[in-house]
């Protein structure tokens, strides 16, 4: 596994003009050179796929495709869909391409709402294009996104690339979620960023911890919001963007996917990265439902070649807009008409406070992150109002020594009103439909 290193900084910095300005322009193509480039891209994916990756191989063989005979982006529905459970199941020897050795590709991790550990291969290919794309996606939110535009990014980990390029263009300073508010408070005021980037649960958290001179004064730079990775409805933008005087805007995003999906404009279009990604809406015999109408959302990534995703289900609702409705942006891209996610419980501690699906999310993350060896899955379940559990599944090397670190890290991440304990369990309940909620209050 390795990360951004030297090499493939100096290869951003070499790129990034060339790149950046290409991703930008694909936005205005016409509808007609659109269609076409996400179609040589499908075609070119799916006979990659096919011969060098053996899921694929294996699962269009047994469905009976004929893989000669896919030639057009409608013959995508011909093709079966793909599920987490083989993604987590295959990693890497069925998932990754044969092209490729895993010791040198990039390994992200995700649990979703399902608690299941799913690992995802980038190729540095890869790896350069999520962060020239997420370039795009901050200059699509802030109408420009400027080489010395400050930007406070409020999230898990830190961006890729750290506080900046090089050069010291594109200033970031990172706050973690599981910081205090009191600690993201100051950082926010000390910074005075031009774009803020965060979950939506933890603006609502700050927001209530600030003066009305506190967001006239993190407001006095800011271009934009950038809400993302929770659900978030409309109505809510419109509320913060009223309270701190400027556009909130959603991005939907995918680890599988490798990052942006789709974003909103200053105009509040949902635009869908074409160029980038194809993404339907299906019923339940995976066949496309009519335009505006809610399906299941299913994507393909259209250039990580190392671990290709094809007609992976998301596990969110998704209604798209027909081609023929435009932004008054003017960008060509298809929209999202509405996006629906699987909602999480929240947790309420003895002191009043209520802890967000974002939030704890984020304290289970950890632990995976922290012990990846050692942790297969997790649940967090609140049983009493001090009583929370740590329900999980054990690796190899799972001691007493990790669990009473682990036991110790999420009660702090609790504020210490809870007692948890860790509970070892062979598996962990889904429903009759093979789902799990990762976040479940029994009070």
């Amino acid at each position: 596994m390795k990360d951004i290193n030297d090499e493939m900084i100096n290869k951003i910095m070499e790129d990034c003009p060339k790149t950046t300005t290409r991703l930008k322009r694909n936005q205005f193509l016409s509808r007609e050179k659109i269609e076409k480039l996400k179609e040589e891209k499908f075609i070119k994916l799916v006979n990659y796929a096919y011969n060098n990756v053996p899921l694929y191989k294996k699962k269009y063989d047994e469905a009976g495709i004929k893989i000669e005979e896919i030639k057009t982006l409608k013959d995508i529905e011909k093709l079966p869909i793909l599920e987490k459970e083989e993604l987590i199941e295959g990693f890497p020897n069925d998932t990754v391409s044969k092209e490729y050795n895993v010791d040198d590709l990039t390994i992200g991790i995700t649990g979703g709402t399902t608690g299941k550990t799913l690992n995802i291969a980038y190729s540095d290919e890869t790896m350069l294009m999520r962060v020239f794309t997420s370039y795009r996606m901050f200059d699509l939110i802030a109408d420009g996104y400027n080489r010395d535009d400050v930007h406070t990014y409020v999230y898990t980990s830190k961006f890729p690339l750290g506080d900046s390029l090089p050069d010291g263009s594109f200033p970031m300073h990172f706050i973690c979620t599981l910081d205090g508010i009191e600690k993201s408070k100051e950082i926010l005021l000390k910074t005075k960023p031009n774009l803020l980037t965060m979950y939506p649960s933890r603006l609502e958290d700050i927001l209530r911890e600030l003066s009305e001179k506190e967001i006239k004064e993190i407001s006095k730079n800011l271009k934009a919001i950038c809400v993302k990775s929770e659900m978030s409805t409309q109505k809510q933008r419109d509320e913060w963007s009223r309270i701190f005087n400027v556009p909130v805007l959603d991005e939907y995003g995918s680890e599988e996917l490798c990052g942006t999906v789709a974003a909103q404009c200053q105009h509040k279009g949902y635009h869908i990265w074409e160029d980038l990604n194809i993404i339907e809406a299906v019923d339940e015999n995976g066949i496309n439902v009519p335009d505006g109408e809610l399906g299941e959302l299913l994507g393909t990534n259209l250039y990580n070649y190392a671990m290709p995703l094809i007609r992976y289900r998301q596990g969110d609702l998704v209604s798209i807009l027909p081609k023929e409705v435009k932004c008054e942006c003017g960008r060509e891209f298809q929209m999202i008409k509405e996006l629906k996610g699987r909602k999480n419980s929240t947790f309420k501690l003895k002191s009043g406070k209520v802890l967000s699906s974002g939030y704890l999310l984020d304290v289970g993350y950890v632990q995976l992150i922290k012990y990846r060896n050692t942790l297969k899955s997790w649940v967090l379940i609140q049983e009493k109002i001090d009583k929370v559990v740590f329900e999980c599944i054990p690796g190899e090397g799972l001691t007493e020594e990790i669990k009473a670190n682990i036991k110790k890290d999420v009660e702090k991440l609790l504020f210490n009103e809870a007692e948890v304990e860790v509970r070892l369990v062979k598996d962990l309940p889904v429903s009759a439909r093979g789902k799990r909620k990762q976040i479940i209050s029994e009070i």
